[in-house]
């Protein structure tokens, strides 16, 4: 779940309300942390909100995505921003490593995983999947 329109939006709301398990995206950053931080703020609320109204509250943080990482020597505010991102219990691991490729196919409106430069990306995706997907 992300929330494009600002958390607690009529999107993330509907999202929420249609969703049985939630996944955060984020990156190796404190703007990454900060959104996760939010967003987990927003399905602490709706839960309140779904039991003060008697409602079932089914909803399972399945766990954090982190994309776009660097494979080269990251950045110590990168490694401390994962860590603190570990600390919360709900890594998942691979991590997304980053892709020129990713960010260019965008632009054309293709699919990285059609180009073998996008292939580590698309593994690591898919090994989440498998760990998420019920």
């Amino acid at each position: 779940m992300t929330a494009p329109t600002g958390h607690g939006g009529p999107l993330t709301l509907s999202a929420l309300n249609a969703a049985d398990t939630v996944v955060y995206a984020a990156t190796a950053t404190s703007d990454g942390i900060d959104g996760v931080d939010g967003a987990r703020r927003t399905v602490a609320q709706f839960r309140r909100h779904r039991q003060q109204l008697g409602a079932p509250d089914t909803l399972t943080e399945a766990g954090i995505v982190v994309g776009g990482v660097k494979e080269t020597i990251m950045s110590r505010a990168a490694v401390a921003s994962l860590e603190e991102l570990r600390a919360t219990g709900l890594f998942l691991e691979p991590l997304i490593p980053d892709r020129a490729i990713v960010q260019k196919v965008r632009i054309s409106g293709e699919w990285y995983g059609n180009y073998r430069k996008g292939a580590r990306a698309l593994d690591a995706y898919t090994a989440i999947a498998k760990k998420v997907l019920r």
